[in-house]
């Protein structure tokens, strides 16, 4: 690989979870050898990656070469078409690591018609990158990462709902980037009542996701930690008579609060990347539907045991083995003691 495709690529990684319903895209121009652009989309409704380049570049860009993570965008949203920016810049050359797509139209053939080389040139990382983005674009929902922590055997809380502390500190922190990475995170009210959590990253320079919290009933504590800060807190229901003077939390009603409904609403909204961080029911609904892409559980060296009214997947339908859907590792991880296991769907 080009080390200036890895560079490229490596700066959409840096950016992932910030740019909303947007790719995170990565890119460098380079002329004579040297870096003479360099870009990243910062958030959603900024400058694309190849325009900061570009614009960094200026008027050296002309004969340059651009490596780009993702194929140059054709369509005008909150921005004009990259390729556009491209072809006006007098670029001799465009280097792509993954074709996007849920393009409109071809943006390859749009430069090359232009008289810009253009190569695309695959790698598998940069392809990982963008997966999940290509289906909740094409299916209009987010990508959403369910998130558990539990005893070996399964639990989130006792019979007593006792539930603060299972896991270690070290897991707590690895949340907090978790948190970062996502738009929003999800919770159900009961987990707000028996924890009274905040949802915040706490560490420097941490981006604080938007708290959403299904609560079909409408019952809510408006006492709660959670809402003394200034963070905006999005309220799913079906309770027409629930309202607030709260100036960051918005209700929003719907006739019935299913996972889908409140996917698409969230993903109208602007919300990319969602993190569901909840109890048994409200992460049994998500992972019963397979309304997830992937699945991270830290698991910690206990055994609770009890009834299992807390284990963090429960079902009412009891199915066949040979019927059940498949779960693939793709990383495991020590945090001193506590082991991350991170799975996809296959």
């Amino acid at each position: 690989m080009s080390q200036y495709l890895s560079y490229a690529i490596q700066l959409a990684q840096m950016v992932e979870g910030q740019t909303g319903i947007n790719p995170p895209v990565g890119a460098v121009v380079v002329k004579d050898g040297r870096i003479i652009g360099l870009g990243a989309h910062l958030k959603q409704g900024d400058k694309h990656a190849e325009v900061q380049a570009l614009d960094m570049a200026q008027s050296a860009a002309k004969d340059a070469t651009i490596y780009i993570s993702l194929e140059p965008c054709t369509h005008y949203g909150s921005t004009p078409p990259c390729v556009n920016k491209i072809i006006d810049s007098g670029l001799a050359k465009v280097v792509y690591a993954v074709k996007d797509t849920t393009l409109p139209s071809e943006g390859d053939e749009i430069l090359m018609q232009a008289g810009i080389e253009v190569e695309h040139r695959p790698i598998p990382e940069a392809e990982a990158l963008y997966e999940d983005f290509f289906q909740a674009k094409r299916q209009s929902i987010p990508q959403v990462t369910v998130k558990v922590s539990c005893s070996l055997d399964g639990k989130q809380a006792t019979d007593e709902g006792q539930s603060q502390w299972i896991t270690n500190q070290a897991v707590k922190q690895d949340v907090f980037q978790l948190r970062h990475q996502h738009d929003a995170v999800l919770t159900g009210r009961g987990t707000i009542e028996a924890d009274n959590p905040q949802y915040t990253t706490r560490f420097e320079n941490g981006k604080d996701p938007i708290r959403v919290i299904l609560s079909r009933s409408g019952e809510i504590d408006f006492e709660l930690d959670m809402f003394k800060q200034s963070q905006p807190i999005w309220i799913y229901t079906e309770n027409e008579q629930l309202t607030t003077d709260l100036g960051h939390v918005t209700v929003i009603h719907l006739e019935t609060c299913q996972v889908e409904t409140i996917l698409k609403d969230l993903y109208e909204r602007g919300v990319g990347r969602l993190l569901v961080e909840a109890g048994p029911r409200v992460t049994s609904e998500f992972l019963h539907h397979h309304s997830f892409n992937e699945l991270i559980l830290y698991y910690a060296p206990k055994l609770i045991g009890g009834s299992g009214q807390h284990q963090f997947y429960q079902t009412t339908d009891v199915l066949n083995l040979s019927n059940i859907p498949e779960l693939e590792i793709v990383d495991t991880t020590l945090l001193e003691q506590n082991i991350k296991l991170q799975l996809r769907k296959k």
